[in-house]
């Protein structure tokens, strides 16, 4: 199937390379060889293989995949997706993957001293701090233009992943779903423009890094590892018990703490509970909930026991913590 859209409006017989799908589960073009994919993770959470390691997402999450991508989904749970398909040529002409691939336009980067191994985004902030002689690229707009595609290839890696809050994802999705009613709608014969410039947005957001998480970029050599990980995510605000994840995953103990501490130098309910503080930590910087509400949402009934162990953590009460972070904004 040709991922496009057709015109539907009087006098426009044209078509546009974007094409939108939501799907219970993923879309059976995910790994399509000619389009770029921005997919949001609605609900549910699942458990992704790249290149013998694993990879667990958990909802809300935003997902950037290119045209190379072999996106193998190992496991999933109540996941539902909506996906943006588009080419780069969409977003400027010249932009065709050739064109991509054969690196003509990386002197965005290029010029950058002593690059290294670092990432397309880091390159980019280097030459913004000190390095006059890229200069002339950010003042032609078809390096500006690059830049909002360098997320699709230019952090040497097929599949990118977001974990998102709430407000990240509603944002995102704000802009997702105003593009899938002018693909689907077509109001007026300025439909074209405002899909384009939703999916710019969007990319502009992923290039400045807004929405970015360490969460979804844990990789795990162990599937098992993996699997608890994600059922942990899914159940994060529930109450869970070393008994309870032996007798789900039919594992005793030893083995199951061999696991993590190969894999995370720690004991799969010290894994946990790192999950847990490290939850709260990005509640108590960007939500307005109250500390016994984050509390409860992190897996904690008892508040004076949540605020005992996130001290343990970081130092600081929760209130406190706050405090700090509200005062470095």
């Amino acid at each position: 199937m040709e991922l496009i859209t057709k015109s539907k409006r009087p006098g426009m017989n044209c078509s546009i390379d974007v094409f939108f799908e939501e799907t219970k589960g993923f879309s059976a073009y995910i790994n399509d060889r000619n389009t770029y994919k921005l997919m949001l993770v609605k609900s549910g959470h699942f458990v992704i293989e790249e290149n013998g390691e694993y990879r667990v997402i958990t909802a809300p999450a935003g997902i950037l995949i290119n045209e190379k991508a072999d996106f193998k989904v190992i496991s999933e749970n109540g996941v539902v997706t909506r996906t943006l398909f588009f080419k780069p040529t969409f977003i400027r002409e010249e932009f065709t993957f050739e064109a991509i691939a054969s690196g003509e336009y990386d002197k965005l980067f290029s010029a950058v001293k002593d690059a290294g191994k670092k990432t397309a985004s880091e390159k980019v902030y280097e030459s913004i701090v000190g390095n006059c002689e890229i200069e002339d690229c950010f003042r032609d707009s078809i390096y500006q233009d690059y830049l909002l595609l360098s997320e699709f290839f230019g952090r040497d890696r097929d599949i990118v992943c977001y974990a998102l809050t709430k407000q990240e994802y509603d944002m995102v999705n704000r802009l997702v779903m105003s593009a899938r009613y002018d693909l689907v709608e077509q109001p007026d014969n300025l439909w074209i423009l405002r899909v384009r410039y939703f999916i710019i947005s969007v990319l502009f957001l992923a290039t400045a890094d807004f929405y970015i998480n360490w969460r979804q970029y844990e990789l795990y050599k162990d599937p098992l590892v993996a699997k608890v990980s994600s059922y942990f995510w899914d159940h994060l605000s529930e109450e869970i018990t070393l008994e309870s994840v032996l007798k789900k995953f039919s594992v005793n103990k030893n083995t199951l703490n061999n696991a993590f501490n190969n894999e995370m130098s720690m004991s799969c309910m010290a894994y946990l509970e790192d999950l847990r503080v490290n939850r709260a930590k990005k509640m108590l910087q960007l939500d307005d909930e109250s500390v016994s509400e984050i509390s409860r949402l992190c897996g904690y009934d008892d508040t004076g026991y949540f605020s005992k162990v996130f001290k343990k953590h970081t130092g600081l009460t929760p209130s406190d913590y706050r405090r700090q972070m509200k005062g470095l904004c």
